[in-house]
């Protein structure tokens, strides 16, 4: 079992990386678009099965870049306003994650994964409301993704106060990588995680730091993973 806090490692990305690497990720969607595009410009149209097949395929790198355009933008978001007064206030920890749960809904159900809630009533987060949903979302997403069918995503409170965990039955993940998944673009599976942008993890690490919250990764392979998080009070 391996026990990793990636909050305690810092990202010295300096601009011309960053630029570098959001520049690679941006070119293979497009690239993949004009090649798909100029095939049927050059004939592939005459055959409808293969056109089909081509068209969706393009419709998949679109989907693709929109989710990197989306995701470029959170990152940016959050970041210019890490330093800034963040409004916080004490949400309700099952009332938002009821929220989150009914919004990947159609992705649990494809593939075959329960999602279940162990929260105590009543119990509250001191968070920005737009930014605490981002997080819940970006885990449930992740941990769905990668949970087989079958498999369950549990949400679940814990004793002290702020303090809850998104813990999964999927694939887990060896030690060496824990430190590396809140990296941006970093995908632990790619085949697995194809369409996936690798930003989901990188956007909730700068809000938790944002809010000055702290989360700790367990895992291990083909048993699942477990994402504790601890929120500061007011």
């Amino acid at each position: 079992m391996s026990n990793n806090d990636p909050s305690k490692s810092s990202d010295h990305m300096t601009s011309t990386d960053w630029i570098a690497e959001v520049s690679h990720e941006l070119r293979l969607p497009i690239a993949n678009i004009r090649l798909l595009i100029e095939t049927l410009l050059d004939g592939a149209l005459e055959d409808d099965e293969i056109a089909r097949k081509m068209l969706v395929r393009a419709q998949a790198e679109i989907k693709r870049l929109q989710s990197l355009v989306t995701g470029l933008l959170s990152v940016e978001q959050v970041s210019s306003s890490r330093y800034e007064l963040l409004s916080k206030e004490w949400l309700d920890l099952e009332t938002r994650a009821k929220y989150a749960v009914e919004t990947t809904t159609t992705m649990a159900k494809e593939s075959g994964v329960n999602i279940r809630l162990a929260i105590k009533p009543g119990f509250k987060v001191f968070a920005n409301s737009a930014q605490f949903d981002q997080v819940l979302l970006n885990l449930l997403e992740n941990a769905i993704k990668f949970t087989p069918v079958g498999g369950t995503v549990k949400i679940s409170s814990k004793d002290k106060e702020g303090c809850f965990s998104i813990n999964d039955t999927g694939i887990g993940m060896p030690e060496s990588e824990i430190p590396k998944i809140f990296q941006r673009f970093y995908r632990i599976d790619r085949a697995r995680s194809k369409g996936s942008t690798g930003l989901g993890l990188s956007i909730v690490k700068h809000i938790l730091d944002s809010h000055g919250a702290k989360i700790t990764v367990t895992s291990k392979e083909n048993e699942g993973s477990s994402f504790l998080l601890e929120f500061p009070g007011s």
